[in-house]
C-alpha cells in the first residue's frame, strides 16, 4: 500500500478537480464540451499514471532526484555520522532500500557492541586496535555500497540485479564480523580480573582473520 500511496493520493486528487472542474464550468451542459472535456481529463490522468508506473519499473519515486549520490556525495564523508546519513537517503533508491536500511542497522549494532566491549574489558591495548578495525571495515563497505548505488543510477533494469547481489555480499561481510564480534564479547564477558585484559582467546584471533581475510579480498579485486 505504501508503495503506491503517491499514485493513489495523485488518482485522488485529480478525481476531485475534475468533479470541481466539471460541475463549476458547464462544461456538461455542451455535449461536445463535455466530450473534450472528458477526453482531456482522461489523458491527464494517464499521463499521470504512466510517470508513476515508468519511475516505478526504473526504481524510483516519484519527484525524486535523478542522482541521489553525486560528486559531492564522497566529498561529504568526513564523520561516521555523514556515512550514515547517506546510507539514509539510499533508503528512498529502491532498488537499493532494503539493502541500505540493513547497513544502517547493522551500524547501530556495532556501536552497541562495541560500547558493551568496552564496559567489560580493560580498554585499550588490542581490543581497541581490534574494534577500530571493525569500525573501519564497517564504513568502508558504505562506500562501495555508494559507489555501486551511483553505477545502479544509470543501469537498465536488467542489470539491477547484479548490482544488488553485490551489495547483499557487502551486507554478508558485514553479517559475517559482527558474528564475529559477538563471540568475542561472549569469550570476554567469561574472563574476570585481569584476564580480561589477555588477548590469547580464540575468538579475538578469529576476528582478526576475518579482517585480514576482508582486507586480501579487497586488494585482489573481489570486493571491487
Amino acid at each position: 500500500m505504501k508503495k503506491y500511496l503517491g499514485q493513489i493520493v495523485f488518482n485522488l486528487v485529480a478525481a476531485a478537480a475534475g468533479a470541481v472542474l466539471f460541475t463549476s464550468t458547464g462544461i456538461l451542459d455542451s455535449a461536445a464540451t463535455a466530450v473534450l472535456g472528458i477526453i482531456a481529463f482522461m489523458g491527464a490522468m494517464c499521463a499521470g499514471n504512466y510517470v508513476f508506473v515508468k519511475f516505478a519499473g526504473e526504481g524510483k519515486k516519484a519527484f525524486q532526484p535523478d542522482y541521489i549520490i553525486t560528486e559531492q556525495t564522497f566529498d561529504s564523508l568526513n564523520e561516521p555520522e555523514s556515512y550514515i546519513e547517506v546510507m539514509k537517503d539510499l533508503r528512498s533508491y529502491t532498488p537499493c532500500r532494503a539493502e541500505a536500511i540493513k547497513m544502517i542497522q547493522q551500524w547501530e549494532l556495532y556501536k552497541k557492541k562495541s560500547a558493551t566491549l568496552n564496559a567489560i574489558s580493560y580498554q585499550g591495548g588490542v581490543y581497541e586496535v581490534v574494534n577500530q578495525d571493525v569500525e573501519s571495515v564497517m564504513l568502508n563497505n558504505m562506500v562501495l555500497f555508494m559507489k555501486r548505488a551511483a553505477i545502479m543510477q544509470s543501469s537498465n533494469v536488467n542489470e539491477q540485479n547484479m548490482h544488488r547481489s553485490y551489495l547483499r555480499s557487502l551486507v554478508a561481510s558485514n553479517e559475517k564480523i559482527l558474528g564475529d564480534y559477538t563471540n568475542l564479547l561472549i569469550e570476554a564477558s567469561q574472563l574476570t580480573g585481569e584476564d580480561s585484559g589477555k588477548a590469547e582467546i580464540k575468538s579475538l584471533n578469529l576476528l582478526i582473520a576475518s579482517i585480514r581475510d576482508y582486507r586480501k579480498d579487497l586488494e585482489s579485486g573481489d570486493m571491487q
